[in-house]
């Protein structure tokens, strides 16, 4: 199963809660201890756009990022309390949560942040120019307001005393958002400026925004506020659309490295593979069972580079900000079903180059020795087909230049039997060879 169709069951499963959710959110009267509730919700609707931010720029920045957009939402929310600009008077009710100071409930720094960065994310998309934007993904990031400000007030998260034209919202709480939502994307850009991304920027920014907008259209049609809701199923249809269109797997970029294995720039898997293929990060590993016999792949057929060559247990590539380590386990699940795995680092400074057919494969390829205990469920478009074989008769494979065993294999072989390197490893994971 792709991460596309992964993610709409996911999604799938979202819009069923959310329309459970907000069906007893309007018809039912919110007990003492809602605001828990509301917490983890807040927080539970966060963790996706959280994830993604984590792929495209690493944790530590985004954690940054979520704490520099976090901080604003709580200040600006805390100055409008208090002095009415720029959305003009209103009051939190308990349902959100403890308020810092009196004034703002903490949960604001979760509940703004995404939305923000999705309609950054949405905005990047389509226009390359900061100015072109910061201004669309504002206007978004209004019309967004336009669904959760009415539901809001409606199931009494938040009060404007003096009311307002819209669903009981002020048209100053909306220009308020056109203000600060410009300088939050502003700051977004900023952040993203000293960060400098390798990665496009991700659709699944916008995922978190996607189950936000969704969850207050549900409220929206349960409770009436037929222009807000229709405003709401736009918006969802159009980001369903938007990250159909352009949605790219993480797992399927690989990461352009100097010489001194630094990122410098990154690719999608098939259109970095070519004639002139540039140095990249990859990983190799040689998987036994608990008889000491190693297990052989052929790839498919249907790949772009080998197709149909037989090679050793399994290769892949290391996402940009991703441990070589996790991406050896994540490999093995998802190319070979396999996921009790113990694995030991064999050769860390392995890097080769080789070409078939005018495809170039040239890569900074740590190889790692690994012991595997289970049964095998290979993924079609990944294996072709799979044997085992004992170390003895493998090195004899590799040294024929018949056999047609794929060329960093043959290399990888050789520097694992050196000096009984290979010998040394398993026994380090429990595994004994037989004597030559």
């Amino acid at each position: 199963m792709n991460d596309l169709r992964k993610q709409a069951y996911v999604f799938a499963a979202i819009a069923v809660i959310s329309v459970i959710a907000a069906f007893f959110m309007v018809n039912v009267e919110l007990p003492p201890g809602s605001h828990y509730v509301s917490a983890f919700n807040v927080l539970l609707f966060a963790a996706p756009a959280f994830w993604a931010t984590t792929y495209w720029i690493g944790t530590r920045a985004a954690i940054g990022l979520f704490a520099v957009l976090g901080i604003y939402a709580l200040v600006i929310e805390t100055v409008a309390i208090i002095t009415g600009f720029p959305y003009g008077h209103f009051d939190y009710s308990e349902h959100l949560g403890f308020k810092l100071f009196g004034y703002v409930p903490w949960t604001v720094a979760f509940a703004w942040t995404p939305l923000a960065i999705g309609a950054w994310a949405v905005a990047a998309q389509f226009a390359s120019n900061v100015l072109v934007r910061i201004a669309v993904g504002t206007l978004l990031l209004t019309l967004f307001d336009l669904v959760l400000d009415p539901g809001a007030v409606y199931i009494n998260f938040w009060q404007y005393p003096e009311g307002g034209v819209f669903y009981g919202v002020p048209m100053s709480n909306f220009a308020g958002w056109l203000l600060t939502g410009a300088i939050g994307l502003a700051l977004i850009e900023g952040f993203g400026s000293i960060v400098r991304p390798l990665l496009p920027v991700p659709v699944q920014l916008t995922s978190s925004a996607l189950a936000i907008v969704l969850f207050w259209t549900m409220i929206a049609l349960f409770g009436g506020l037929w222009i807000a809701a229709c405003i709401g199923v736009a918006i969802v249809v159009a980001l369903v659309l938007i990250y159909r269109t352009n949605f790219y797997a993480f797992n399927d970029i690989v990461v352009y490295v100097d010489n001194d294995d630094r990122p410098i720039g990154t690719e999608r898997k098939l259109a970095a593979h070519h004639s002139e293929t540039a140095l990249h990060r990859a990983f190799s590993i040689f998987l036994f069972n608990e008889q000491g016999e190693l297990l052989l792949q052929q790839r498919a057929h249907s790949k772009k580079t080998w197709p149909g060559v037989w090679s050793n247990s399994c290769c892949g590539h290391p996402m940009l900000h991703e441990s070589t380590e996790s991406a050896v386990r994540r490999r093995v699940k998802d190319e070979l079903g396999m996921k009790s795995l113990r694995i030991v680092l064999a050769l860390p400074d392995f890097r080769y180059r080789a070409e078939l057919n005018g495809i170039v494969e040239n890569e900074i390829c740590p190889v790692y020795v690994g012991v595997v205990d289970g049964d095998l469920a290979p993924a079609p478009d990944e294996v072709a087909e799979t044997t085992w074989v004992k170390w003895d008769v493998f090195l004899a494979m590799v040294r024929d230049p018949a056999s047609g065993i794929s060329p960093w294999a043959v290399l990888e072989a050789e520097e694992l039997e050196r000096g009984g390197l290979l010998r040394a490893k398993l026994q380090e994971l429990g595994i004994a060879l037989p004597s030559h």
